[in-house]
């Protein structure tokens, strides 16, 4: 294993500050670039479940599933005719295809297992050849994928797409461990909850963009419906992939314009592994076996199930059981997003705050935000089950309730992740990832299942399965997560790590106890 030692000052206990909102931090555009690559990435994996009910013939039984609910009676209770001010002012969900319920299911899902195949190899490709290059070919893999899906659709049918997708998928399985790499090598401890929740407001803001603007595309028709939503994303997505070429770097010590104090408060206050040699093996049975993996791991299911789930059915549940136009279907479908992002910086500010003020330990911060995201959340969600189109105004605002408190689980488990094992950061992130892809992939398989037959009812289910999840997964993080470095994952090397003390190693049978180090963070002064 060979560390980069270089530029490291001797004061430690009192090292200069170079702040990360400044306009010449260049972790800050690290964190910035990130966003932006989930963000346009983000665009091109979720414009389509927008533009599915777009693409699929309204009337179509065969798009209905197996059973087609008949929704006179339904729509008698909920007063439809009355939703707007005649029934001709309704935007009509009209399309060209005939695709199944279970098509349209098995499109959703190919996505996902695209990238779960390519999750580990992602990790190793990020370490042998840099994260600015693996980002960018998968990049070009997703803007080629969204060019082609209008015409595959068109002309090869449903199954061509699936295919697409699946490729697509592969592409942006290599992103997640590529910026866990990146935010280990170029943030401090006291920093990544900030870095994991700068970078991942990309995934609030492209389904916010995908959800809204590609309802609006949809009715568009001089650029010809539905099809413009995925010209537009893969025009961005062009534009996106030569800035990241031109701008990311994978290390601080690689950057020509990183100043002196900016790389001397990065070495003190972090370690980082440069290179792995051949010789070098990972544990992979301490890593299977350790209580904060699995914890990390079993959250990572869960928000991602519950995130992919809504996300990818949340315009088909406006549209059946709220009963929404289209272009109110954009706009409630963006709403609990929005919330989301907001709460994400808020949460990660106050993560960052109490730990660096030592008000709390890494690990007590890292427990409470996912309990809020995980438990909190998944009580809300429960109660959108008793609420129909007869009070749409509350079960709207209860979907954004949910989804907004649930980015505690950024300084919570997602913090985690590159705290626990900062030797083995991206084959960590990988395996974490593996969990989220596996959630990624029976998410829309699940609930398409479940709601084939559009029956409003039929969704109470899902919610159902959503508060089971978050509810249990939260609690076990509760029990085994920790956010400290495990013991078997230290630096080998004679160097202090001053981020939080080594924790012992915690096994599935050895519930996480209170780490009696985490005090000694009080011994690190920053002026």
């Amino acid at each position: 294993m060979e560390l980069e030692k270089a530029n490291l000052t001797t004061n430690r206990e009192s090292p200069k500050i170079s702040v990360l909102w400044s306009p010449y931090s260049r972790r800050l555009r690290i964190a910035i670039l990130l966003a932006l690559a989930l963000g346009i990435e983000g665009l091109m994996r979720s414009n389509i479940n927008m533009a599915m009910i777009c693409m699929i013939k309204n009337d179509s039984s065969k798009s209905q599933g197996i059973v087609k609910y008949n929704f006179s009676e339904y729509d008698g209770k909920c007063m439809y005719d009355n939703i707007n001010s005649s029934r001709n002012s309704f935007k009509q969900y009209e399309g060209e295809f005939e695709w199944s319920g279970q098509q349209q299911s098995i499109i959703f899902t190919s996505f996902y297992l695209g990238g779960l195949f390519s999750v580990i190899p992602g990790a190793y490709l990020c370490t042998k050849f840099g994260s600015k290059y693996v980002v960018f070919w998968g990049a070009i893999l997703n803007v080629a994928g969204t060019f082609l899906t209008p015409l595959t659709a068109r002309h090869l049918g449903p199954y061509a797409v699936v295919f697409i997708r699946f490729l697509m998928g592969t592409g942006q399985g290599i992103l997640v461990p590529c910026m866990n790499v990146l935010i280990a090598d170029w943030f401090p401890m006291f920093e990544k909850s900030m870095a994991v929740a700068i970078a991942t407001t990309g995934n609030q803001i492209s389904v916010i963009t995908a959800l809204f603007f590609t309802a609006e595309l949809c009715q568009f028709k001089l650029l010809g419906g539905w099809p413009a939503a995925f010209y537009v994303y893969a025009i961005i997505g062009t534009i996106f992939c030569t800035i990241w070429f031109c701008y990311v770097i994978d290390r601080p010590e690689l950057d020509k314009k990183i100043t002196q104090m900016e790389i001397d408060f990065i070495s003190d206050n972090k370690k980082r592994i440069i290179n792995v040699s051949q010789n070098n093996t990972i544990p992979w049975m301490k890593i299977v076996t350790s209580g904060p993996v699995l914890a990390a791991s079993l959250n990572s299911f869960a928000q991602n199930f519950f995130n992919v789930g809504l996300v990818t059915y949340i315009p088909l549940y406006y549209k059946t059981v709220l009963r929404a136009n289209l272009t109110s279907n954009g706009i409630m479908s963006a709403l609990p997003f929005i919330v989301q992002l907001v709460t994400k910086i808020t949460f990660a500010t106050t993560a960052d705050y109490l730990k660096k003020n030592m008000l709390m330990s890494n690990t007590t911060v890292t427990k409470m935000f996912n309990f809020i995201g995980s438990v909190g959340a998944s009580l809300i969600i429960f109660l959108v089950t008793y609420f129909d189109c007869e009070n749409r105004v509350i079960a709207v605002i209860l979907i954004m309730m949910s989804v907004g408190i649930s980015s505690g689980y950024i300084p919570g488990y997602n913090t985690s992740i590159v705290c626990i094992a900062p030797k083995y950061t991206a084959v960590v992130g990988s395996y974490c990832r593996i969990w989220a892809q596996f959630a990624s992939v029976m998410a829309p398989f699940t609930i398409g299942l479940l709601v084939k037959s559009n029956n409003p009812k039929d969704w109470n289910y899902v919610f159902y399965i959503l508060t089971t999840l978050l509810f249990s997964c939260g609690i076990h993080f509760q029990i085994y997560g920790s956010s400290s470095p495990m013991k078997w994952a230290k630096f080998e090397t004679q160097d202090e790590e001053i981020d939080e003390p080594l924790q012992n190693e915690t096994t599935l049978n050895e519930p996480n106890t209170i780490d009696k180090g985490d005090n000694e963070l009080k011994n690190l002064k920053i002026n």
